[in-house]
């Protein structure tokens, strides 16, 4: 029987390791790891770090906070009392972010967001930090059933959004640029180009409105965009780090909470796609390929060789040696950024296209092109509608040489086809009449003969009767005057004239509604200022709003006159005190006349304007009103009853610029309330913000706005 050990014949007790209970790890997504993490090494830290260029989507993120927070609370995933911590803490962080004296985007400087820090790596992280600190488990609920992975491609795509409309309201100023240029010098006469040679003569007009249709083209395909199915129409929320969550996420409902048409189909895919990051890049390098060859064609004509524009003093520099030089360094400058946002294209591009399915953190990278490639677009568009708002062709220089090249030869040919000459063979004509001149050193065609025409139909077997009216179709003059086929590049019916005219008259098609100027015909009136040519082009997304916009000629039923048909009332009727009863009900009030829309007060003072004025419907009351504190009429009364809410600034903008696509400017606010459109307004303002404001507030923060 063998021998129990004893305690001195076991071999020594090995020690315990107990692992580590504190805080292996700083960052709330390294709590698997037994050590610092990335944050243990310099330059690891920042290496990984994106705060330094993302902060710039932090309204984007508290929108996506606050919208998966909302969903989160109907779904039963967090208490009421959760939310409204997590909406308390969102909104004072947005606070101190925007009146961070530094500025909302500044890191690592005096006066940044304290909040801003770059151990946390990236702007999410930071804000749920700061949203912890200030109200504790709440805040650690936010991320239930989400991952940055979803969030940031949410984010992106909001930001993306509002980068299109960004864009967008700089194309339509170049747009509105272009459209004031030809209104002004639209009849100058002009050589086309092709392959750098003379072609035809034009008209100013028809160059601008070429111009036009090209960066037309560009904005539409920015609205385009936004409609886009699987696209920046629909939102990654819920798709968490890869494939979902087991929680009962309600992903249509966050979607739709943020102006989304509905969720993204795959969630893998909704990680490891930028598809909508490319298609925006696409738009860019599009309108950078457009800018890019307005620039390289007016700085040819801007050189002393060809003289035939002016550009203003502010948009070209001199030289530090020659002081005769005016240098197109503008035009320069944007034929040669336009090229690096080429390149931020092909950059992601190339990124992307060797990345396995799903998330790969190579993806961090995508903002650093998407946001230089934006700022550059922007500039670049902005600095192009200043120069083209400010240039000036040079009649006297174009036509000292606008007969040399044979700009009506093709004219000439098309006057022997009405002869009854096959094309084919009136090509072969003018060819050997342009031959002859350049014999006998004749610079024009009109400097021919009429003999000498008939004689080379002749040669080539057609004798037809060519009389002195052949002159009237020959010279630069006569041939702009002269064409007809639609859209052509002349003076003439048909070409940019008519365009302009459809620009002030009201349009519809898919794209949208053109605001109307009101003003005469553009062949009867000298050409719109440029404000009057910027609002002209500035079109209804119809595609970007949950629900249509009513147009603006299409009649309403009888309590809602149409928007821009509402005619004034006389001085006559004001003056003799037809009004004064409904002065006296407004005072009874006791409201500022931009707190009275849309409250109790107001029902209660049209039920009793009703009695005296039967005429006035709630509408055209309101107009009344507006109408006598235009004359002076309505006393300066009462306080506000209630302030206007708080807007993010995207959210500001967006309000902005549906008042203005509706009414024109905003000082024309006051034909709003109670009318179809406004409502219209009302639901696409809170479909696209998440937020449920009645018209009131709504129409409280067009007014201050306004002011």
């Amino acid at each position: 029987m063998s021998k129990k050990p004893t305690k001195a014949d076991l071999p020594p007790a090995r020690s315990r390791q107990v692992p580590p209970s504190a805080s292996p790890s700083s960052k709330p997504w390294e709590h698997a790891k037994h050590a610092e993490g990335s944050s243990s090494d310099p330059l690891a830290a920042r290496f990984v770090e994106s705060l330094s260029y993302d902060t710039r989507l932090y309204s984007a993120d508290i929108r996506g906070s606050l919208a998966h927070a909302r969903m989160l609370a109907r779904t039963g995933l967090i208490s009421r009392e959760d939310y409204a911590a997590i909406d308390r803490g969102l909104a004072q962080i947005t606070r101190e972010i925007e009146s961070a004296p530094a500025g909302p985007n500044a890191v690592g400087v005096n006066g940044a967001w304290p909040g801003w820090k770059i151990e946390l790596e990236d702007v999410h992280m930071c804000i749920e930090a700061a949203l912890v600190e200030k109200v504790g488990d709440a805040g650690r609920k936010l991320h239930t059933g989400r991952s940055r992975n979803d969030q940031v491609a949410l984010d992106l795509r909001l930001w993306l959004r509002d980068a299109s409309a960004e864009l967008t309201r700089g194309l339509q100023e170049l747009l509105g640029a272009f459209v004031h240029l030809a209104g002004q010098q639209g009849d100058v006469l002009l050589p086309s180009y092709t392959h750098l040679q003379r072609a035809q003569p034009i008209v100013v007009g028809a160059e601008c409105m070429a111009w036009w249709a090209m960066f037309d083209r560009d904005r539409r395909l920015l609205d385009a965009m936004l409609g886009f199915p699987d696209g920046l129409s629909a939102s990654p929320l819920g798709s968490g780090a890869v494939a979902g969550s087991t929680l009962p996420l309600d992903r249509a409902m966050a979607a739709g909470d943020l102006g989304f048409a509905g969720p993204t189909l795959s969630s893998i895919d909704s990680t490891a796609s930028r598809d909508e990051a490319l298609d925006y890049l696409h738009a860019c390098s599009r309108i950078a390929l457009h800018l890019s060859r307005l620039a390289e064609q007016w700085i040819i004509y801007c050189t002393t060789e060809f003289g035939f524009l002016t550009l203003g003093e502010a948009y070209t520099t001199g030289s530090s040696m020659m002081p005769q030089k005016r240098n197109p360094d503008m035009l320069e400058l944007i034929r040669g950024r336009c090229a690096t946002i080429l390149g931020h294209h092909a950059a992601l591009q190339t990124l992307i296209k060797g990345l396995p399915l799903a998330y790969n953190r190579d993806l961090q990278e995508d903002k650093r092109h998407v946001f230089a490639a934006h700022d550059m677009t922007r500039d670049c568009i902005a600095m192009a509608a200043r120069i083209v708002a400010t240039a000036r062709f040079n009649p006297e220089r174009i036509n000292a040489s606008l007969d040399r090249g044979h700009l009506d030869a093709t004219v000439l040919a098309e006057y022997l086809v009405a002869k009854g000459v096959p094309f084919r063979t009136a090509h072969q004509v003018v060819g050997q009449l342009v031959r002859v001149c350049d014999r006998t050193k004749r610079h024009a065609l009109s400097l021919l003969d009429v003999d000498e025409i008939r004689d080379a139909c002749r040669a080539l077997g057609h004798s037809v009767s060519i009389g002195e009216d052949v002159f009237s179709h020959l010279s630069s003059a006569n041939v702009v005057s002269a064409y007809r086929s639609s859209g052509h590049g002349g003076s003439s019916g048909g070409g940019y004239k008519d365009w302009l005219h459809t620009l002030r008259a009201p349009r519809a098609d898919a794209a949208g509604v053109w605001i109307p100027l009101k003003s005469a015909e553009a062949d009867a009136k000298p050409g719109p200022t440029l404000q009057a040519a910027v609002d002209q082009a500035r079109p209804i997304s119809q595609s970007s709003l949950k629900v249509p916009l009513a147009p603006a000629s299409t009649a309403t039923t009888a309590d809602t006159p149409p928007l821009f048909d509402v005619s004034e009332d006389d001085s006559t009727s004001i003056k003799s005190g037809a009004f004064d009863a409904l002065v006296t009900l407004y005072e009874q009030t006791g409201r500022t006349l931009d707190d009275l829309p849309y409250t109790e007060d107001f029902d209660t003072l049209a039920a009793k304007a009703k009695t005296t004025y039967p005429s006035l419907n709630t509408y055209a009351l309101f107009r009344k009103l507006h109408t006598l504190r235009k004359a002076g009429k309505l006393p300066r009364i009462g306080r506000p009853s209630t302030l206007p809410v708080k807007l993010e600034p995207g959210e500001e903008q967006w309000l902005r610029d549906r008042v203005v696509q509706v009414v024109g400017t905003l000082g024309q606010r006051d034909r709003l309330p109670y009318h179809p459109d406004f409502d219209a307004i009302v639901e696409s303002f809170n479909s696209h913000t998440g937020r449920t404001l009645a018209p009131h507030a709504v129409w409280r923060l067009v007014a201050k706005l306004a002011k």
